[in-house]
């Protein structure tokens, strides 16, 4: 099976033709990159609204609902590619709780050598043949690598990358983000990940400085949340496919975590859109 990589430019031209189309809030089976090296935007990530000024990098992991309305002027690349695609080592960058869907950048020696990395991407890329992929891979996983300290700067502050607690950690949220709605007991992750429940708590808290199980909760009602507002199901049905059988116990915790009830929640925050707008 071919793994997917597909870049697009932003510019002018692009901007103007994308406008034709409504903007609706959407998600993809793939991770995407946008890197705005000029102009302005305006990005939706789970219904936050964030005000683009190039230069800036935007991350969107697969699933992931959010909506990019460029203006006319924005400049720069968007690089759609698969899980497979995307080398271990980075992964970490389109987790929930790790990565920022938003990176300012300052127009300095990482800025100028990330454009260098993204135009060989667009020249490449266009080439769209076999023999180009494995290139286009290690030149993608560069260009992560080369933003992973800013954006652990933003997202983990003072931890270093490579100690044995940011790598538990990130095991933790890989398993997190697939078992999430089945499991919410601290010992099944640290028995998938062969430590401790005190072990894996250390570095939750070393990291983030939050419990295993305070996570556990904060990502099913980040769930919960995308499906209250970018979904027509009830919120009963909500609950079950986040493995609530009792939708009033699915309430309580909802309340609890949000201060609102779920029915509240999607009245007060329907996203407001554009009249109209470029859909990326």
């Amino acid at each position: 099976m071919k793994t997917l990589f597909t870049v697009w430019p932003l510019d002018e031209r692009s901007n103007l033709n994308w406008r034709l189309g409504d903007p609706v809030p959407h998600s993809h089976p793939f991770h995407q990159v946008f890197f705005i090296t000029e102009g302005t935007g305006t990005h939706w990530v789970d219904g936050q609204e964030t005000r683009v000024y190039g230069p800036w990098v935007m991350l969107v992991a697969k699933g992931k609902t959010h909506l990019y309305l460029p203006d006319a002027h924005a400049e720069g690349w968007m690089f759609d590619f698969g899980e497979d695609f995307l080398d271990a080592d980075a992964s970490w960058l389109f987790s929930d709780f790790l990565a920022s869907p938003n990176l300012p950048l300052p127009k300095d020696e990482l800025f100028h050598q990330a454009v260098a990395l993204g135009r060989l991407l667009w020249d490449i890329g266009k080439l769209k043949t076999d023999a180009t992929r494995p290139v286009l891979q290690h030149i993608l996983s560069a260009f992560l690598h080369l933003l992973q300290s800013r954006i652990r700067e933003q997202a983990v502050h003072h931890q270093a990358h490579h100690t044995s607690d940011f790598k538990l950690f990130q095991a933790f949220l890989h398993l997190l983000d697939a078992s999430f709605a089945t499991e919410k007991e601290v010992e099944f992750y640290a028995r998938k990940l062969r430590c401790t429940a005190r072990r894996l708590g250390a570095a939750c808290k070393v990291v983030l400085g939050k419990t295993p199980q305070h996570l556990i909760i904060e990502r099913g009602m980040l769930e919960a949340k995308r499906l209250l507002l970018h979904t027509d199901r009830s919120i009963q049905q909500i609950a079950a496919d986040l493995g609530c059988e009792d939708q009033s116990n699915f309430t309580k915790a909802f309340r609890k975590a949000t201060g609102e009830t779920p029915s509240g929640f999607r009245k007060t925050r329907l996203l407001i859109q554009p009249a109209s707008g470029a859909v990326i």
